[in-house]
């Protein structure tokens, strides 16, 4: 259980005691394996209390033939797996799982945007590999696919896509190397509007909608960084920036954000959810998965105790009632050795595959009137050992 106390060196401020505990939760009952990387990673979605997920992949059997001398074992293990079409459901209240659909293809990967109870899937990685102009919508009340026209400008880089009254937002993760355009399409007409051209050059990880703007994980293309764009101890730091509807862009000053402790912090994940940002990076030299949740209005950051190890490739699907739940993935590997804060403590359990949920509780607010040193207890995080391990 994590309790914090930060106190103020400056002024009185606010702060917060936050608990945390990590619960297995039922197995996964598809095929995916946690020894799958990013590129076959687990699509998913949260829809009305369920979470669906797709795709995803699985060892089958390879074996050498010892007489054939030209066949050798082979260190890139891509052909020794495949990719799923099944899709599968998990209800939040029952703690069950069970079998949803079938994929338009076997899907390694995807992006996806819900809307109503609709799923939007975009950045589309199936088998045979298709246009990454391709969308595609899933009902989950009908519980059809449908393959929708192409998008029909030509982005940079990843799809970042948003959703706010009637209306998606589309823009490309690198447009600020090119062109800083958000393409808007109004789902009630099925027309393209008028796009929203940025008066400044930014590079976004990831956009949130609003009424009035859009929020950003991002920076600024002209900033001064570094060759390998570290700051800091090795912190890969971005920043929070607002895009309105009229262009005009705004960097929130003096407030960054930290996407892990590896070059580009390629490996953090950004997950929007209602106007909160959260944030799954790790921390390689610390041999740890950090977790952090930032309100993109009022700018109240949350630091969430993460499980003792340095978690990649996992599903991370936060939920309204405070639960973050984390499917699939594995240890980070470094040397060929897994990773954890203290590797040979017995107390942890040798947790293979991932099929959790971090619920947490933040207590009354405590106003600190005095100039102090900020104070941290020591803790041990909480969880449960699952039954699938």
């Amino acid at each position: 259980m994590l309790m914090i106390r930060a106190v103020s060196l400056l002024t009185t401020v606010i702060s917060a005691v936050v608990c945390a505990e990590l619960i297995s939760v039922s197995p996964y009952i598809g095929k995916h394996k946690a020894s799958c990387d990013s590129h076959r990673k687990i699509t998913g979605a949260l829809v009305t209390g369920k979470i669906y997920t797709f795709g995803g992949c699985y060892a089958i059997p390879y074996t050498v033939d010892p007489d054939d001398e030209t066949e050798k074992p082979s260190r890139n293990e891509d052909g020794h797996y495949n990719v799923t079409e099944s899709s599968h459901v998990y209800d939040i209240a029952s703690d069950i799982w069970s079998f949803e659909a079938n994929t338009p293809l076997p899907l390694r990967g995807s992006s996806t945007l819900v809307v109503n109870k609709d799923i939007y899937f975009y950045n589309i990685n199936a088998e045979p590999r298709i246009s990454q102009l391709n969308l595609w919508k899933y009902s989950t009340d009908t519980k059809t696919w449908t393959e929708l026209a192409e998008l029909p400008f030509i982005k940079r880089g990843v799809l970042l896509t948003c959703h706010s009254n009637g209306k998606m937002y589309f823009m490309g993760s690198n447009d600020g190397y090119l062109r800083n355009i958000i393409h808007v399409h109004n789902l009630a007409t099925n027309r393209w509007e008028d796009a929203i051209y940025l008066d400044k050059r930014i590079t976004a990880r990831e956009i949130l909608c609003h009424d009035t703007h859009l929020s950003m994980i991002g920076d600024e293309e002209n900033d001064k960084v570094d060759m390998y764009g570290f700051e800091g101890e090795k912190a890969f730091k971005q920043k929070l920036i607002n895009v309105y509807h009229n262009g005009s862009v705004q960097v929130v000053e003096g407030f960054n954000v930290t996407l892990g402790y590896n070059i580009g912090g390629v490996r953090a994940q950004v997950i929007p959810a209602n106007e909160w940002f959260y944030i799954f990076a790790l921390s390689e030299a610390k041999n740890a998965t950090e977790i952090v949740k930032i309100n993109t209005l009022t700018l109240e950051t949350i630091q969430l105790d993460a499980p003792p190890y340095a978690l990649t490739d996992v599903l991370m699907l936060p939920t309204e009632n405070s639960e973050v739940y984390l499917f699939g993935g594995g240890k980070e590997k470094i040397f060929g050795k897994v990773t954890s804060k203290e590797p040979n403590d017995q107390s942890l359990p040798k947790i293979k595959t991932y099929n959790h949920k971090i619920t947490m509780r933040t207590l009354p607010t405590i106003v600190v009137e005095e100039k102090a040193e900020a104070d941290e207890e020591e803790h041990r995080f909480k969880l449960q050992v699952p039954t699938n391990y």
